[in-house]
């Protein structure tokens, strides 16, 4: 297993060692809040910078997010499980077992995607891809609708 830093093994402020280490034995985030909050200048100099490069920031957010999709694509197969389609703008993310609602409600999309590709690769086999058309059969058959249907 690879060591978190040299000194420490975890993040001393929030005890997390999951995040990369920054310095002075703080993970990314705390050692990002601590700057921040002793420099009011750089939060002042970041916010400017978002401001005038919104465009520059969201396309690099957006190959980010297409590198992490693209990814998860060639761990689960590029193609449907069942009937083998693989136009990837069809292609979903299904969970094996259900309760996909559940877990989707608990992450934004982003943070889903990362904790769907971490449970890749540690090979838990929680998840496999499915089109859209076979993952709605699955959710019908096996009645996993997020929304009940109305009683009339």
């Amino acid at each position: 297993m690879k060591k978190w830093s040299r000194k420490y093994t975890k993040c001393i402020k929030c005890k997390r060692s999951d995040r990369k280490h920054k310095g002075h034995g703080l993970c990314e985030n705390c050692f990002d809040k601590k700057r921040y909050k002793e420099n009011p200048k750089v939060k002042e100099y970041r916010d400017k910078y978002r401001k005038n490069n919104r465009a520059k920031i969201r396309e690099s957010q957006r190959r980010y997010h297409r590198r992490i999709k693209e990814e998860l694509f060639n761990l689960l197969g590029n193609k449907c499980v069942k009937c083998g389609f693989a136009d990837k703008r069809a292609l979903q993310i299904d969970h094996i077992n259900g309760g996909g609602c559940k877990e989707l409600k608990l992450y934004s999309s982003k943070d889903y995607r990362r904790v769907v590709l971490k449970s890749l690769k540690n090979k838990e086999n929680k998840y496999q891809l499915l089109c859209a058309n076979c993952n709605w059969i699955k959710r019908d058959t096996n009645n996993e609708l997020y929304k009940q249907p109305r009683k009339i």
